[in-house]
């Protein structure tokens, strides 16, 4: 080997050694995950929830504006994959007031992420918000309906990925008070008594609802 090529080979070295070791562990270059972020705030003044995602890594903060509609925010946010990011949440009423507040630190990897829970508490003695993030959703069709007692509705739940693709896989049925309405495990609903109650179709810790009324 020529002597001016043999002598670059150390320095080459040198520098790749150098370029890993900079590397934070389990950062993955350019890599990004799509995560639905699921909102439950029925009940409280929010009208908006701020979602700001942090890492050593990711400077500045991201920051995601998603207004609720009729009690529920939902949207799907992109984030870097990586080790350590923090989501902090924060619900605001329509005055700008923060009403609500919560966070949780987990590592995001590209693809698929498990679901996770997020406790947003009340700062001035109100109701807690739910939230859930993760990397699919689950919609449940109609998402509303009116019955009479004895009458049934089938619902259906489709289960999508952060590209929006349909995702193979079977979805557990309940109800939030059989003394109104039953669901099997088909997502056939049976109306009972008189009153409104939620119909969940749960798939790996992420729900998708329906409201049930029976007159």
């Amino acid at each position: 080997m020529p002597r001016a090529l043999w002598s670059a080979v150390p320095v080459a070295l040198a520098s790749l050694v150098t370029f890993a070791a900079c590397r934070e562990p389990g950062v993955t270059n350019g890599a990004a995950a799509a995560l639905f972020v699921r909102v439950d705030a029925a009940g409280t003044p929010a009208t908006l929830v701020v979602v700001e995602v942090s890492a050593p890594d990711i400077n500045p903060a991201l920051l995601f504006n998603i207004p609720v509609t009729n009690g529920v925010a939902v949207d799907t946010i992109s984030v870097p994959a990586g080790p350590s990011r923090t989501f902090a949440m924060r619900a605001y009423a329509a005055n700008g007031v923060q009403t609500n507040a919560g966070s949780v630190t987990v590592d995001v990897v590209p693809g698929a992420n498990p679901a996770i829970s997020i406790v947003l508490t009340a700062l001035t003695g109100g109701m807690p918000i739910h939230a859930t993030l993760g990397s699919v959703t689950v919609t449940v069709t109609p998402a509303t309906d009116s019955l009479t007692a004895g009458s049934t509705v089938r619902l259906t739940a489709v289960i999508r990925d952060g590209n929006g693709n349909i995702v193979a896989g079977g979805v557990r049925w309940a109800t939030g008070n059989p003394g109104v309405a039953s669901v099997d495990t088909t997502g056939l609903v049976t109306a009972a008594g008189r009153g409104a109650t939620t119909i969940a179709a749960t798939f790996q810790g992420v729900a998708g609802t329906a409201a049930v009324v029976v007159r």
